[in-house]
């Protein structure tokens, strides 16, 4: 199971889903590589309203406001996503 108990191990994969999916079908993906040694940790983004999609809320580690590289980002959602991966690994 991939999960986020407080465990000190050698090595750790943190992986970050994309939009509007959730960690569920990565810690399965990843159940197949498993390794003792390595702590898979697989976690959920947030429900909220997405700019790009029409403010539909689905799963998202940040805004996307849009695709143009000189498009407005969501800076401080951007930030709170970089301070959760953080504590993960502290």
């Amino acid at each position: 199971k991939c999960g986020m108990e407080p465990t000190i191990v050698p090595a750790a994969v943190i992986f970050l889903h994309q939009l509007g999916d959730t960690g569920h079908r990565w810690a399965e993906a990843f159940a197949g590589i498993r390794s003792s040694h390595i702590k898979y940790i697989c976690p959920h983004a947030p429900f909220r309203p997405v700019t790009l999609n029409m403010n539909m809320a689905m799963p998202s580690w940040f805004g996307v406001i849009g695709l143009s590289p000189d498009s407005q980002e969501d800076e401080s959602r951007i930030k709170q996503a970089t301070e959760n991966v953080k504590a993960l690994i502290e």
